[in-house]
C-alpha cells in the first residue's frame, strides 16, 4: 500500500495493528517529515513579507529544501517497509544444507545493509531538517517561533528513534567493520542533531519568555 495517497488515519491504524509494517523505522521517518512541515509553516509565514525582504532569498531556499526533505522522508518511510520485508524474507530462506546456510547468511547481510541504507538516509534527512530549522529560529517570522521549536523537537525525537533502529539492524550483523562505521556515523549525526536542537530550543524558549 502506498500511504502517500491514503488517508492519514489509514497509516495510523496499520501502524497500531498486529502487522509488521509500518514499523518503527517507517514511523521515525514520518515523524521527521512532520517536523519538516512545521519548519515549512514558519518559513511560509515569512516569505513574501516586506518586513523580511532582506532574508527573502534564504527563506525561499529553505522552503524548497524542506519540501524536498518532506518528500524524501515519506519515500524513506515506504522504503523502510520494503527493507524490513526483505530482511524477513532472507531469514526465512532454507538452511538445511551447508550451501543453503551460506546463501541465507549472505542474503541476510545484503538485506540488512540495504535496511541500514534506509535508516541512515532518514538520519541524514532529519539532520538537514534540523539545520534549516536552526536557521529559521534566527530569521523566520517570530510569531511562528513555537512552530520552529516543535519542528526541532520532533526531528530530535525522530533521531533518537533512528538510533534504536540502527541498533536493531546491527544486532547480529556479521560485517563488523561496516557495523563500526555505521555506529561512528550514527553517533556523529546524533551529536550534531542534539546540538542543533538544543540551540533551537534555547532560542525558542528565550523568545517565548519575553
Amino acid at each position: 500500500m502506498d500511504y502517500r495517497t491514503e488517508p492519514l488515519l489509514t497509516y495510523f491504524e496499520d501502524a497500531a495493528s498486529a502487522q509488521p509494517t509500518p514499523g518503527g523505522g517507517s514511523v521515525a521517518a514520518v515523524a521527521a517529515a512532520l517536523a519538516s512541515t512545521m519548519a515549512s509553516m514558519a518559513a511560509a509565514f515569512t516569505a513574501g513579507k516586506e518586513k523580511y525582504k532582506d532574508v527573502e532569498t534564504e527563506i525561499n531556499e529553505a522552503l524548497a529544501r524542506l519540501t524536498d526533505l518532506q518528500r524524501r522522508l515519506l519515500d524513506l518511510a515506504h522504503q523502510d517497509m520494503d527493507a524490513y520485508a526483505a530482511v524477513m524474507a532472507a531469514y526465512r530462506l532454507p538452511k538445511d544444507r551447508e550451501e543453503e546456510m551460506a546463501d541465507r547468511a549472505a542474503a541476510i547481510v545484503k538485506a540488512t545493509r540495504e535496511s541500514l541504507d534506509v535508516v541512515e538516509g532518514v538520519l541524514e534527512a532529519l539532520g538537514d531538517t534540523l539545520q534549516v530549522t536552526r536557521r529559521l529560529a534566527d530569521i523566520a517570522n517570530p510569531n511562528l517561533i513555537s512552530d520552529v521549536g516543535v519542528a526541532a523537537e520532533l526531528a530530535l525525537g525522530a533521531a533518537m528513534a533512528v538510533r534504536i533502529n540502527v541498533a536493531v539492524n546491527l544486532a547480529g550483523y556479521r560485517d563488523t567493520d561496516d557495523a563500526d562505521d555505521v555506529r561512528e556515523r550514527t553517533n556523529r549525526r546524533l551529536a550534531e542533531a542534539e546540538q542543533l536542537a538544543t540551540e533551537t530550543r534555547n532560542i525558542v524558549l528565550r523568545a517565548l519568555s519575553r
